[in-house]
């Protein structure tokens, strides 16, 4: 293995495990919005409370596509770079890559739908 290639595996690899913990955040924010009565401001309702945790998701999401964009780098190269260097790194880490990427995206349409409507169905609790 060549010098560079064990340099990207290294930056894809610290990618995709500091993405993990962001994706997990993601996902608990608006758990933690609804359970944790304690964190809701005075003079805030909880149906506002969940719905601002949705910018919160979206922010997080941003932050996995910037991770995600150095992984994509590696395994989708762009420019006068061989396409065939890089056929063993989408092999080995373009599954994770989509997974991620699906998962990403799939957050950024709750987290804003959330951000848009959370307060509807919250109204009149």
């Amino acid at each position: 293995m060549e010098k560079w290639e064990v340099e990207a595996r290294k930056k894809i690899v610290r990618s995709l495990w500091t993405t993990v913990p962001i994706i997990l955040l993601a996902i608990a924010v608006p758990i933690i919005a609804l359970c944790v009565s304690s964190l809701i401001p005075e003079k805030e309702t909880i149906a506002t409370w969940f719905q601002r945790c949705g910018s919160i998701i979206v922010a997080l999401v941003v932050w996995i596509e910037i991770k995600n964009n150095i992984i994509s780098s590696y395994i989708y190269p762009t420019g006068i770079l061989s396409s065939a260097d890089f056929k063993e790194l989408k092999k080995d880490y373009g599954l994770y890559f989509n997974l991620i990427k699906w998962t990403g995206f799939l957050l950024a349409i709750i987290g804003t739908l959330i951000w848009g409507y959370g307060d509807i169905p919250l109204k009149n609790t």
